[in-house]
């Protein structure tokens, strides 16, 4: 990247090529466009660490830019008060590169964030994702049974869809027919070409989440992964998959594993039916390691026995879920984080903050 000056000297078009350029050289995850009072910042994240790259002195440049990266995403530049989405396809000397993009009104500008879809390579297996031994065998045993719903949580950016891609390849790796898969996502983040990957990127039409799900259980399909548990309509058509015979991986955004089921409870769901229905439930995040380098995954997880089927079934509150989860020593993220900690692999400011 060139220097500040450099940057500031330069039009639009060249200052966002560049910066786009830079951030696919990299392999960067994520480019975040900052506005603030005196300058706009632009951040990288890169290995799940996310760090200032440039800073743009000049605010009308700024201006300039945010204006030329929603051209080239297909948004509207005259709306400005209101958020959108878009996306772009092929930068400078990257031709296959897809970028979904997200812009917000702030009070100093149109704050951006860039994510770069396929960064880091294709799809990993479980054992290179730097999990522990106990959280990789966790993971595979909840891919065991045939059918059930497989949960996983945690904030943007901590590595969910990464997880979930590795299960895919564990499945395929253990002469699962990949016929059987159905990946559906909003958008594809990595391009699997063994399985069917829907895109949900269309918009205007009918074709959310809910018609797709249905549209796969038409297909013979085995093992559903669907990208995300937005409402009550999503949730019903995961869970009555998982009880008639499939296997389904998704994510739900909660804050940890009692705030999964409460979420699906406070939907208004049976509690006998959320109990019987998930197999599993992973949480996770990313935490930097005890030297400040590499950021390293934390997670907990969840292989529901009897005892807590049970549990759930008398429908507790979420304060009675998150006492009785401490019986279960994998399954509390923060007592997984300190003992990690204790062992040097995170940093303790980290784990204090899980």
């Amino acid at each position: 990247m060139k220097n500040n000056n450099d940057i500031n000297g330069s039009d639009a078009v060249k200052v966002v090529d560049a910066i786009l350029s830079d951030a696919l050289e990299q392999k960067a995850s994520d480019v975040y466009w900052i506005p603030g009072a005196e300058s706009c910042d632009v951040r990288f994240r890169i290995n799940g660490v996310q760090k200032k790259i440039l800073e743009l002195g000049n605010r009308e440049l700024a201006a300039q830019c945010a204006s030329r990266i929603k051209v080239l995403s297909g948004m509207l530049t005259y709306k400005s008060k209101t958020s959108q989405d878009g996306s772009i396809k092929g930068v400078a000397n990257f031709a296959g590169a897809e970028l979904r993009v997200a812009a917000m009104p702030t009070i100093h500008g149109e704050r951006i964030s860039i994510r770069i879809l396929g960064a880091g390579g294709g799809p990993k297996y479980l054992e290179e994702l730097g999990f522990q031994s106990s959280v990789q065998e966790g993971l595979r045993s909840m891919l065991v049974p045939s059918c059930g719903l497989i949960v996983l949580t945690g904030p943007t950016g901590c590595g969910k869809t990464t997880t979930i891609y590795a299960m895919i390849r564990e499945l395929l790796r253990n002469s699962q027919d990949p016929a059987s898969i159905i990946c559906i996502e909003d958008p594809v983040e990595k391009v699997m070409p063994e399985i069917s990957q829907v895109s949900l990127t269309r918009s205007g039409d009918d074709w959310g989440y809910e018609e797709a799900l249905r549209a796969a259980l038409r297909q013979d399909v085995k093992t559903l992964i669907i990208g995300e548990i937005r409402d009550y309509g999503v949730s019903k058509v995961v869970l009555n998959a998982a009880l008639s015979g499939h296997r389904v991986i998704t994510t739900l955004h909660a804050g940890d594993i009692p705030s999964v089921y409460a979420r699906l409870l406070h939907q208004g769901f049976e509690p006998f039916l959320v109990a019987s229905a998930i197999t599993g439930v992973v949480t996770q995040r990313l935490a930097s390691s005890k030297d400040g380098g590499e950021r390293k995954p934390v997670a907990a997880f969840l292989s529901p026995d009897d005892k807590w089927k049970d549990f759930i079934i008398a429908n507790p509150g979420i304060s009675d879920m998150r006492r009785k989860i401490l019986e279960y020593p994998d399954a509390d993220l923060k007592s997984v984080a300190n003992k990690l900690a204790e062992k040097g692999i995170i940093s303790k400011k980290d784990a204090m903050l899980i």
